[in-house]
């Protein structure tokens, strides 16, 4: 299993880079509706976040998006997520919500995480960061 991270999803929707939207599209269309990714309710909730404060987007076009994206598996983070992220965090030096995304890829069994936030190619709690955007 994959987790996608948020910034695949910024770049889906933000033209400014094409070369890095292209990769996002091609990502995120092979993952709708793809057993083999999946996505916290973090980052729908970070997505949201900067697609209305960054990029301007109305509330109405983030929904819509949002909604295209429910077809990928979501994992809830629930209370052992915060704690593990705590033990990452201490373990790797992360900041803390790269941590609660790490616990919550963790706990859905991936072993990638696809981000340009961790350091490409290393290995956390089993789980190897890439960054797609290389």
């Amino acid at each position: 299993m994959t987790f996608i991270d948020t910034n695949v999803f910024v770049y889906f929707v933000d033209g400014r880079n094409r070369e890095k939207q292209s990769i996002a599209r091609a990502v995120l269309t092979d993952a709708i509706g793809s057993r083999q990714y999946v996505i916290s309710a973090q980052v729908l909730n970070e997505f949201a976040n900067v697609s209305l404060k960054k990029l301007g987007m109305t509330e109405d076009e983030v929904r819509q998006y949002i909604e295209a994206f429910q077809h990928i598996q979501v994992v809830f983070q629930q209370l052992g997520c915060t704690v593990r992220a705590l033990e990452l965090r201490k373990q790797y030096g992360l900041q803390f919500y790269d941590a609660l995304l790490l616990a919550a890829a963790e706990s859905a069994g991936c072993d990638k995480i696809l981000t340009e936030d961790l350091n490409d190619g290393q290995v956390y709690c089993g789980i190897t960061a890439e960054n797609p955007f290389k």
